[in-house]
């Protein structure tokens, strides 16, 4: 009777602690489907209060995106790691521009670049081409 009673009592605790972490969820304002990657959530704790702003993470991201599509575009033939720094330094300069009061920390926007960086075309079009012959005629026919 009293292992029956236990149980009960810690499926309640569960359900509260739910409950409660759905709270403060809520309280924070934070929207789990707007939340790019974990990005705006870094992003947000970074700002400042009155910039904290999902406008402003999207004008970020979008600075930093442009940069990294300035880069990959100019230096084509350079290493991936020059690329990355040559992105970082643009884009700490783009942000600068839009005139916020507080600093982002280095390793949020390298995260940034990274994942701005796969959503680029392919550069090997002639492998893509291939691969889209081949592969895909044998999907179709």
């Amino acid at each position: 009777m009293a292992q029956l009673i236990t149980q009960y009592v810690l499926i309640i605790f569960l359900v509260l602690g739910f409950v409660y972490l759905i709270y403060l969820l809520n309280d924070r304002g934070e929207r789990i489907a707007d939340d790019y990657y974990g990005i705006n959530y870094c992003i947000l704790n970074s700002l400042e209060l009155s910039e904290a702003a999902p406008e402003n993470v999207k004008k970020i991201i979008r600075a930093v995106s442009e940069t990294v599509s300035y880069v990959e575009l100019n230096y084509k033939d350079e290493e991936n790691s020059f690329k990355e720094e040559k992105a970082l330094c643009l884009a700490r300069s783009a942000i600068n521009t839009l005139g916020f009061k507080s600093t982002i920390d280095d390793e949020s926007i390298r995260y940034i670049i990274r994942i701005a960086s796969t959503f680029l075309p392919p550069t090997n079009k002639s492998l893509w081409y291939k691969v889209e012959k081949t592969e895909l005629t044998f999907l179709f026919f």
